[in-house]
Formats: structure tokens, C-alpha cells, sequence
């Protein structure tokens, strides 16, 4: 088999200099005949189990922060949305921040301990084109090929923590993987929430990727008015039950003071070789919900598209928040918003449906979920980019 071309660690990269102590292995495919390809995917796949299963509780995606103080709970359904005579966003505009339901969302983005569970889930279905792509493994969870055809991924204890920073399109199929309850079979990071058959570019400019969650959905991204209602929203802005908008998302009207953590606010504006902090790490600086790194850390992916009026074409996904190391935190205030293509890289935070009690949303993966077939497919090829 042909040696993959990977991204070994860069100079600059800063899991370039780290101790690898975690790591995966999954060697590639054999492509003598589709019966070799279905035997690959089925040992990749209980080798993914066994990996899961073996593993300490300790050694599974540990969050900084416990389960019960994970999820904030967006309630005031039908809050009036935020408006200003500032107008910088476009086509995209104001106003924005009305939710008419409550909802959940992450208080920290997903970081990279979480990120390396999804990769050791979904390696042996990722296309060939993207194993070894930044698009799928982020900047913290890096790659090797010590024999050809063999793919390594490693994860250091240093940077579990880090926020993680993905494609779009790879951040869709983790939302999918959690709505489908962790299984592992191809179908459950294509489809459940967005379709990844519909992913796409059209030439020129745009994308055909679903634009918003399906019916149903128990995780999703955030969109833009549910991100701003969680960073800026407060019911008592002014006084009890008397609600507004702050101007910026640690509940203040000027901007976060950059700085590291314990001296400063956000780790934007902070001029420093390799300054990525865990997140949360600035554990005092909280939106009104108590949201942690909305300034600093990574800019977030958001759901909603921004899609060209004149044509109805969906070029860009909207972005919230600076990322550590950013110039200054202008884009922290409230009517700044950003946008980028699919494939670029930004961290994000997931939101999802409030769980009914006493039920839990997702669950460990079982031996029960090697039942179901897989998609007819060569190995390493179920999806397009």
C-alpha cells in the first residue's frame, strides 16, 4: 500500500516538542478485494471496542469540569432579541439573541481529550483524503505512519484540556456521533442531525451542506441567536427580572482585559509563543449563564449559514469569539460576528435539548452495536468533504 502523505508536527506547532502518552493505531486497508475491505472495517471496529472498553474511566474523555456543572440551562423563552444601531455583519445583520424554547450548551468548548475520542471512533470510516488532516485531528492530536499504511494518532496528557479547533464538517459529524448515542457504525457520524451526503462546494463560491439541524435533534451547534442569548443575555441585567443584553460576554460593558490567567480575562490579545490555556482557566470570568471562554480560547463554529440574498448560495458559517493570541478582543463585542468557510479551523461548543429526567442522553457504546451493518462502501470512503 502507498504511504500516506501526513502532517508530521511543525516547527511551530506546539505538540511538536510534547511527550506523546496517549496513543491509537489503526493500519489502513487492504484494497486487493471488497471481501479484505469488509474484513479491515470489521477489525478496526472491534478494535475501537476493545480500546474502549479497556481503557480506565480515568483514561476516557476526562472534562476539566464535573457532569453535573457541564451544561448551562438557557431558560426566559421569547426574550426580546438584541438590536443596535451598529451595523457591521453584512448581509447576516440585527436583530438576533431571541430564543422562543429553553435549551442546554456546553460551558466550556470541546476540547481535545473529548475531540481524541471521537477521532478513535470514526478512524476506521474517515476517507483516506482526511486521516491524517487537521481538518480531522485538530492541532493537539497528532499523527505518525511508522509503516506504510499504518496511521498512529497520539494525545498528550499536556494538551487534553486545550480547546480543540476542526473543520465544520468534522464538527457536524461529532454532533452526529452524539445525537446517534456514540455508536459505532458509519451511519451514526453521517446522519441524525446534519446530513453529511449533502456536503459539497459549488464552484465559485458556497456550499450545498445542510444549512440547519434536522427535526429531532438532541445535540446540535449552536446558532447564531442561541450562542448570543447564552454569552450576552442576562435576566437581570438591571435588576430582578428586569433582563438585557451585555455588551460584552463576561457580563460587562468593556471589553475583557487580556492577560494570563489569575492577572488577565481572556487569553485574546495576549502576545505569547504557544499561550493556549486549558479551558476554563479563567474560572472568575463567566457569561451570566456561566459560560466560560467566549473571549479567547477558539473562535466557535455557529450553525447558521450566511447565505447571499441575490442568489440564496450559503457561503460562509458564521463564527462567535476571539481565539487566544488574537490581535485585541474587538470581535468579544456584542455585534461583532464573523464567518468563515467549512473547512477552515475553529473550535466550538455543542448545545442540545434539555434531557428528560432521569434519562440519559448519551451512553456507552456496547458489543450490541456490532449488529449493524455497515453502508456499502469501501473502507475509508463513506463520505464526501
Amino acid at each position: 500500500m502507498q504511504a500516506l502523505k501526513i502532517n508530521e508536527p511543525r516547527a511551530n506547532e506546539p505538540f511538536a516538542q510534547a511527550k506523546e502518552t496517549r496513543r491509537t493505531t489503526l493500519a489502513g486497508p487492504p484494497r486487493d478485494s471488497a471481501a479484505s475491505s469488509r474484513a479491515c472495517v470489521r477489525a478496526q471496529v472491534l478494535f475501537v471496542i476493545a480500546l474502549l472498553l479497556a481503557l480506565p474511566s480515568a483514561a476516557l474523555a476526562q472534562h476539566p469540569i464535573p457532569e453535573a456543572e457541564r451544561w448551562a440551562t438557557i431558560t426566559h423563552p421569547g426574550n426580546a432579541p438584541y438590536s443596535s444601531s451598529f451595523q457591521d455583519l453584512g448581509s447576516y445583520g440585527l436583530p438576533m439573541g431571541s430564543v422562543n424554547y429553553e435549551y442546554q450548551i456546553s460551558r466550556t468548548e470541546v476540547t481535545a481529550e473529548e475531540w481524541y475520542e471521537f477521532v478513535i471512533a470514526y478512524a476506521p470510516f474517515v476517507s483516506e483524503s482526511r486521516r491524517a488532516s487537521f481538518e480531522f485531528t485538530g492541532p493537539w492530536v497528532s499523527v505518525s505512519e511508522p509503516t506504510p499504511g499504518q496511521i498512529d494518532y497520539h494525545l498528550s496528557d499536556a494538551f487534553r484540556n486545550k480547546p480543540t479547533e476542526n473543520s465544520w464538517r468534522f464538527a457536524a459529524r461529532y454532533v452526529n456521533w452524539l445525537h446517534n448515542e456514540r455508536s459505532l457504525t458509519p451511519e451514526a457520524f453521517e446522519s441524525g442531525v446534519y446530513e453529511t451526503s449533502t456536503f459539497g462546494d459549488i464552484p465559485g463560491g458556497g456550499f450545498t451542506d445542510q444549512r440547519t439541524r434536522s427535526p429531532g435533534a438532541t445535540y446540535f451547534l449552536p446558532t447564531i441567536d442561541e450562542w448570543i442569548k447564552a454569552s450576552f443575555f442576562d435576566p437581570h441585567r438591571y435588576a430582578m427580572d428586569q433582563s438585557g443584553y451585555w455588551e460584552y460576554p463576561h457580563a460587562s460593558d468593556v471589553p475583557p482585559v487580556p492577560g494570563v490567567p489569575g492577572v488577565g480575562q481572556t487569553s485574546a490579545g495576549v502576545s505569547m509563543p504557544f499561550f493556549h490555556p486549558d479551558v476554563a482557566a479563567y474560572s472568575a470570568v463567566q457569561s451570566p449563564w456561566g459560560l466560560w471562554d467566549l473571549s479567547g480560547g477558539a473562535s466557535e463554529w455557529l450553525e447558521t449559514p450566511l447565505v447571499e440574498p441575490s442568489t440564496d448560495i450559503a457561503r460562509w458559517r458564521l463564527l462567535r469569539g476571539t481565539r487566544a493570541g488574537a490581535f485585541d478582543t474587538f470581535d468579544d463585542w456584542i455585534p461583532i460576528t464573523d464567518d468563515s468557510i467549512p473547512r477552515s479551523l475553529n473550535g466550538f461548543r455543542i448545545a442540545r435539548i434539555i434531557p428528560t429526567p432521569g434519562v440519559a442522553i448519551v451512553v456507552v457504546p456496547g458489543i450490541s452495536l456490532l449488529v449493524r451493518r455497515r453502508r456499502s462502501c469501501s473502507c475509508g470512503s463513506c463520505q464526501s468533504f
